[in-house]
């Protein structure tokens, strides 16, 4: 599996062309996320549109790098986000949780109840 530690994670939120490769995956994050691809310590995930396919973009220093992963059944979860913004930065937990299948947007941390918690 592919390792995010340290990294920053960035999700592009709209339908990506899984044909689009080094080029056209980078195209969109110098046009359309106004950053620069080659900004070492950042990945950049993004997903076809019925969320089966996804592609994690990285510059690594000499070049990039894509991973790629297409599931045989079920989809990747989505995470909540406004539909107005086409990008958003994820947390290392969050995005494991995606490509794990996990639905990220029903997911709820519970609070202890006050007769199991020390004082």
């Amino acid at each position: 599996m592919l390792s995010l530690t340290g990294y920053r994670l960035v999700l592009w939120n709209s339908d990506t062309d899984m044909r689009l490769s080094f080029n056209g995956l980078s195209g969109i994050v110098v046009n359309e996320m106004k950053e620069d691809p080659f900004q070492y310590g950042t990945l950049y995930a993004f997903f076809n549109h019925r969320r089966t396919q996804v592609k994690i973009l990285g510059w690594d220093g000499d070049g990039f790098g894509i991973f790629y992963k297409r599931l045989s059944r079920g989809t990747f979860g989505t995470p909540v986000y406004n539909s107005e913004t086409k990008m958003m930065v994820l947390e290392k937990k969050d995005l494991l949780l995606i490509l794990e299948g996990v639905e990220v947007r029903f997911r709820k941390r519970y609070e202890r109840s006050g007769r199991y918690h020390k004082s």
